[in-house]
């Protein structure tokens, strides 16, 4: 099962911190551009290409092409994952050095109960797991976390089945542990995103949930099970491309266009267990292209880490380093939001 939880986005701007949601009802009548056939001509110039009406069914890298949309590994995770440094209050320490005290110092302490050293994907795949076995964990609620953590490596296991609802669940726990459902951070279901192209065409996206800072879009999720992501999308890349741009195109639509900005969007994508963080910068230069249709000049690269793109490629949630890795990732980037 897969989960693209995406877009975490600030405007450049320090005065700019949230974003106001706008929600659209989708009609059949906005679709002329995004469906115009694709083709080349002799030059090599891109022509309008015919792309899928719903970001759900970009599974075709050449979809990208005339979004002047790539990937690119991360050399280092701070390419991707902020940097925080702040007071000695409810801090943690880095995983590449941990016995470096408040290095790293966030409002969300992390609780050793939930990296859990002792439970990894050996123990969470036996179909006898019992959390009761490990006395050390008393807290119902990282008891419960764990639980859901042995749903989805054992479903992921089975033959037949694509149940995606303990990826639906996992996600949501691991939101709120992040504290990413507490104020001004809140937890919204299928909301409506789209990204125009021109002034009448739309791709719309409607993630699973999106986390929002006050009125802003700042996180989104997508959810699939294990064998639902196949290589031909690059294991969900795509369709996580026109998320972040969908969720960006409705965040500067609340703002006027003498006002807009670049903006820093970071995304996260979860495979079962594989969590893999995204960060990119999409020109206020793009954005004023895209006014007038597919954009001539300027593109958009989004930073992957880790590096490499597989279905099992990234941190893993099932393991006690991994655990803590995601954690403290989803906690520098909520806390940078809120310095």
């Amino acid at each position: 099962m897969s989960s693209l939880l995406c877009l975490i986005a600030r405007f450049s701007r320090p005065a700019l911190h949230t974003l106001r949601q706008r929600a659209f009802s989708l009609t059949s009548q906005k679709r002329r551009i995004a469906s115009d056939p694709i083709s080349s001509d002799k030059s090599g110039a891109i022509q309008p290409i015919q792309l899928p009406s719903s970001a759900s069914l970009f599974k075709k890298r050449e979809y990208l092409v005339p979004l002047k949309v790539s990937f690119m590994p991360a050399n280092d995770e701070k390419e991707v994952i902020p940097e925080f440094k702040g007071t000695n209050s409810g801090c943690i320490n880095p995983l590449s050095e941990p016995n470096t005290r408040f290095k790293y110092c966030l409002d969300v302490n992390i609780q050793e109960e939930y990296v859990c050293t002792g439970i990894d994907r050996k123990i969470l795949q036996d179909a006898d797991f019992n959390v009761y076995d490990h006395n050390c964990i008393t807290d119902p609620d990282i008891q419960t976390f764990l639980y859901k953590l042995h749903d989805v490596v054992f479903n992921g296991l089975q033959i037949v089945g694509t149940d995606e609802t303990f990826t639906d669940t996992l996600v949501d726990d691991l939101l709120r542990i992040a504290k990413l459902n507490s104020y001004p951070f809140k937890i919204r279901n299928h909301p409506p995103c789209k990204l125009y192209i021109g002034e009448e065409s739309y791709i719309s996206s409607f993630p699973e949930f999106v986390v929002k800072n006050e009125n802003f879009f700042i996180v989104s999720v997508e959810d699939k099970h294990l064998k639902n992501v196949k290589p031909g999308s690059d294991y969900g890349e795509l369709q996580m491309a026109i998320e972040i741009l969908a969720c960006g195109d409705e965040n500067k639509r609340h703002i006027n266009l003498n006002k807009w900005t670049d903006q820093t969007i970071y995304a996260v994508r979860v495979i079962s267990t594989f969590v893999t963080f995204y960060k990119t910068t999409i020109s206020k230069k793009y954005w004023d292209e895209l006014i007038d249709g597919f954009p001539k000049i300027h593109s958009v690269v989004i930073q992957r880490w880790p590096g490499e793109n597989g279905i099992d490629t990234g941190l893993d949630l099932s393991e006690p380093n991994g655990r803590k890795a995601i954690l403290t990732a989803f906690s520098k980037i909520r806390q940078s939001f809120v310095k």
